[in-house]
Order: C-alpha cells, then structure tokens, then sequence
C-alpha cells in the first residue's frame, strides 16, 4: 500500500490550510439525535437546511434480519437542489483537504449492476447477476478520484470486484469479507474467520482515517463498520475530518456524519464530479489484453520482493497453486473446505480428496473480467487485473503462482529490463 500512496497533488499549501478550519467545524460538534434538525444534513452545518423529499415510502423496517430503532424506516429520500449544492460544495472541500480518505462500501452501491442486497428498497432486492455484473457510475468515479489522489483506500463489504473492473488499484482495496475474484480469500462465511492481514488492514484504516466516505451501506453493525464510527469519533475532538455518508435511507448513525447526502450514489457523484470540475469517467471494465506470461517481483510463495523475481505463467493449461497464506479454511465455504485440509471432506455427498490447493489454469473469460480455474477439482476464479498489479509489483502478495515458479537470476533480471 505503501509503495502506490495517492496523494492530492494540486495546491497542496492551501487545500492542508482549508483542513485547519474544516476541522473547527465540527471539533467539539457531539453526534446528532435523530430529532435534531441537522440530524439529516450533518454536524458541519450551523443552520438547518431544506429537509430531503421522500421519493419512495415504506412502513417496514430496512432489513429483516436487523434491529432498528422504532423511527427508522426503509423509506427513500433525495436532498432538495439548494441542501444537495451547499452539502456537495463542502463534501468536495473536504475531500480536497483530507490527509487520508478511505470508502467504506455496502451492498446499496452495486445494487445498480444487477448484484442483490439483503436490505429493502424501492424496485426489490436486485437482479441477482454476480460475476457477469459490470461496474456502476459509483464504481467508475471512486476509480477516477482514486487517480485524481483524492481517495486513497477502499474498504469494501462486497465480494464482487467491481471497484477493480473499475480501475480501483487492487492493492488500495481491502475486501475484507472476502471476494469472488481472489482465490486466497474467498468469501467468509458469517461462522467464519476473517483473513488476518485484511483485519489488521481495516483496523489500521479505521484508526488512520482522515475522512470516511460511506457509501450503499446503513451501518448495521459489522465489524468493519469501525472504519466509519471511529473516523466520526475521531472528529468530535478535532483528530480527524469525519465521515460523510451518502445513502437513499436514513441510517440511526446519519447523526454522526460531518456532511449526509440523500441520493443515489451515482446521481450524487455525477454531481460531484461536476462540482470538482473532473472528467467525466471511461466507462470501460479493465480487461487484461497484455502478455499472459510474465515477470512480476514475488518469491516463490507469492510474496512481494525487493530481490526475487519470477516467471507468472497464467496461460490455459499452466500449473499453478494457492498462495500457502490463503484463508480457505478460515472462509469455511463447504466446496472449498478439503482444499488446505489434514483430511477427505465430504462436501454434497462426496468424499473430496485433502489437497494443498493445486489446479491449472482452465480459460479467461472477458465477459466476467476473470480467469477461470480448477483447482482441487473445484472452479475458483482470478481476477484478471492482478496480472497488472503484480506485474508493477503493486499487492504485498499475490492469490496464485506457478506450481513449479520459474524463479529469475539477478543477472537475468537485468537482462530482461533492458
């Protein structure tokens, strides 16, 4: 993460001195109850602005599988033009002046895509589409302003790789639930363990965060929520700019943001993008079209070097295995639980052999932006983008390597750069 740091590279003398007074704003600025009247708009606001418009209106609660308080609802809001222009003027100061800005994203985000979502909301729980999905709007313009250097990490709930078909840098993006793109960390079951590196890398971005960004999530109490109340908390004494949330329902956590924006997420960063003056986005999903084959700075068990470098062959048919620090076991999803196992598994009725994660390279598909795998007798699939971050070195490990890596010599090496 180190190594590929984003940093805001434009008038940087003034923009850390508009940090100064943005931190005033809220320094000191306890977290809202839900009958205050900046309860929906947020702490950094003096004066109440136009109350959001209900566009869509429900008596039931978000989630069934969730407590609320007795005012929270499912209904759906929008922010009227003038509250949506003053909220958008300060959320993009703050973006400017942040040291650090870390998204924290839900479900809501990639609902737009055809992915579903537990929670209720106008238009039903989605289309159930999973590794076919292509990216939003949202996806696209946190990619942008990752490159702009305006967003500098990415904690992410889903599993479904949208934010890196994106052009979101895979080393910036901790999926710390999991992923349908990363073999080494599948998705983890909720009787599951977390992956240890993704754990300790949230928690570090919940203790370091500047600005939280919270976007297609209501905060319902996961673990990983910490990255978004402990920024906030940080706020109140003056530590950090605090979180600003932008979400279509009302959340019981809505007073502790510094800015609420009611909206889509793709409407409001339309919007934003506008106010920032920036480009709009290539809307085109980031397909490998490089060499399949090549020498990327890793050892042998996949992790990244500043000496070794090897030969990644990801070609149809290459022997590959998983890196030996993968989370399959921790996952505890049942068709990949003999794969790092002491013993045969049964998994539907049938005896699968134990094995250390072992396969080839089976075919790449472009419509899921992935390669497909078999590995242990089982499909697994990679994200295509990991040729590129490793290729610059980019992840502090990678899912997969060769099963017999072809490992370069110094001198080698040298001949291959030049």
């Amino acid at each position: 993460r180190q190594r590929n740091k984003l940093v805001w590279d434009a008038e940087s003398f003034s923009v850390m001195a508009d940090r100064d007074s943005l931190v005033q704003k809220v320094k000191g600025k306890k977290f809202l109850k839900h009958t205050h009247p900046n309860f929906c708009h947020g702490r950094i606001f003096r004066k109440p602005l136009p109350v959001p418009l209900v566009v869509w209106k429900s008596e039931k609660k978000p989630r069934d599988d969730h407590d609320a308080p007795d005012w929270l609802t499912a209904s759906e809001f929008v922010d009227q033009d003038d509250a949506m222009d003053t909220k958008l003027s300060d959320f993009a100061d703050l973006l400017k002046a942040s040291k650090k800005t870390v998204v924290y994203s839900g479900a809501g985000i990639s609902r737009g895509a055809g992915i579903g979502q537990a929670a209720r909301g106008r238009g039903g729980s989605g289309r159930n589409k999973t590794t076919t999905a292509d990216p939003t709007f949202t996806h696209y313009a946190l990619s942008a302003l990752a490159k702009m250097g305006l967003i500098h990490g990415w904690v992410q709930q889903n599993h479904d790789g949208l934010p890196q078909k994106a052009g979101f840098p895979q080393e910036c993006i901790n999926e710390i639930h999991g992923s349908w793109y990363d073999p080494s960390n599948p998705v983890v079951l909720y009787s599951g363990n977390l992956k240890k590196y993704e754990c300790k890398w949230m928690e570090h971005d919940a203790a370091t965060a500047d600005l939280a960004l919270v976007v297609g999530t209501s905060l319902g109490g996961l673990n990983a929520d910490q990255v978004a109340i402990r920024t906030a908390v940080r706020s109140v004494s003056g530590g950090a700019l605090g979180m600003v949330m932008i979400n279509l329902q009302q959340t019981e956590h809505d007073g502790k943001s510094t800015v609420r924006l009611f909206g889509s997420s793709d409407d409001v960063l339309k919007l934003l993008m506008d106010k920032l003056n920036a480009p709009p986005p290539a809307m085109s999903p980031a397909v490998f079209t490089g060499e399949r084959r090549m020498v990327v700075p890793y050892d042998e068990n996949g992790n990244r070097s500043e000496t070794a470098k090897m030969w990644l062959d990801l070609r149809r048919n290459a022997a590959i295995r998983i890196n030996p620090n993968h989370n399959i076991q921790g996952a505890k999803q049942p068709c990949y639980l003999h794969i790092g196992a002491k013993r045969p598994r049964k998994i539907e009725g049938e005896l699968r052999q134990n094995g250390p994660g072992h396969g080839v390279v089976s075919k790449w598909s472009k419509k899921k932006v992935g390669i497909d795998l078999q590995i242990e007798g089982v499909h697994m699939l990679l994200g295509q983008w990991w040729l590129e971050a490793a290729a610059r070195g980019g992840p502090p490990s990678i899912p997969v390597i060769n099963l017999n890596p072809e490992m370069i010599e110094p001198s080698d090496a040298m001949l291959e750069e030049s």
